[in-house]
C-alpha cells in the first residue's frame, strides 16, 4: 500500500488509514510520503540557509512542531517516546546540514535531495509507531539509482535484488519512505514526483519476480 502526503494531514486521517490497514490484515509493506505540506517547508529552509546562512530556527522549530504535535495525537508510552528520539535525532541531522549549506553556500543537488528525504523519513518513522509489530526500513537501502539527480533511472535488477535482501525474514508489516533512493556513489537521491510508485513498483517486481520494463 502506498499513501501521498495528501492524506497524511492530521490525527483523524491517519487514524483512518490504521484501522484500514488493520481491517485488511493482508498489507506487509507500506510506502509512505511526508506528511501534508512538510515538503515545501524542507524547500523553504533550503532556500533560507542558502540566502541567510543562518536564521531559519523560527521555519526550523514549525517543521519540528508539525511532527511533534501529530505524535502527541496518535501515541502514547514506548511508541511516543522512541518516535521523539528518532525525531530529534534526525532533525539534529537536518540542522547540521542547513547549516553546512548556509556556512558553504552549497547548492548542490546532492545536499538539496538529502535535506528533502528528511520528510519522507519523518513520516514514516512517525507511520510505523501506529502498529505494534512494524519495522522501519529505509528504502535507500534497495532503492539504487544511477546518479543523474533531477531525473533519475532505477537500477531494476539491482534494487529489487537488493529489496529480496532487505525484506527477507519480514514477518509483520514494513514502512519505508516513498521518494528517496541512493545513487551507485552512495548519495541519498530524490525520486521525484513519481518516486512513491516507482518505490511500490520495485517492490511489486521483487516479491512478484515480474520484469518491469
Amino acid at each position: 500500500m502506498k499513501f501521498k502526503g495528501a492524506v497524511l494531514q492530521n490525527q483523524e486521517t491517519l487514524a483512518e488509514i490504521k484501522n484500514r490497514i488493520k481491517e485488511q490484515n493482508c498489507c506487509s509493506i507500506v510506502v509512505v510520503s511526508a506528511l501534508k505540506g512538510v515538503m515545501p517547508r524542507l524547500r523553504q529552509l533550503y532556500g533560507l540557509s542558502l540566502r541567510r546562512g543562518a536564521g531559519f530556527e523560527n521555519e526550523f522549530n514549525e517543521l519540528k512542531q508539525v511532527h511533534e504535535q501529530l505524535a502527541y495525537e496518535l501515541l502514547a508510552g514506548r511508541k511516543l517516546e522512541e518516535y521523539k528520539v528518532e525525531l530529534q535525532k534526525e532533525l539534529d541531522d537536518l540542522y547540521g546540514i542547513l547549516h553546512h549549506v548556509g556556512v558553504l553556500r552549497e547548492s548542490s543537488h546532492c545536499m538539496k535531495d538529502y535535506i528533502l528525504a528528511k520528510g519522507d523519513i519523518l513520516a514514516s518513522l512517525l507511520f510505523s509507531k501506529l502498529f505494534d509489530q512494524a519495522e522501519w526500513h529505509d528504502s535507500r537501502n534497495f532503492m539504487l539509482t544511477d546518479g543523474n539527480f533531477g531525473a533519475p533511472e532505477v537500477l531494476w535488477e539491482e534494487s529489487c535484488r537488493a529489496a529480496r535482501q532487505e525484506f527477507r525474514g519480514l514477518r509483520g508489516m514494513a514502512v519505508v519512505p516513498g521518494y528517496c533512493g541512493k545513487t551507485e556513489a552512495g548519495y541519498t537521491i530524490s525520486m521525484g514526483r513519481v518516486g512513491l510508485s516507482l518505490t511500490t513498483a520495485v517492490l511489486e517486481a521483487a516479491f512478484q519476480q515480474v520484469k518491469v520494463a
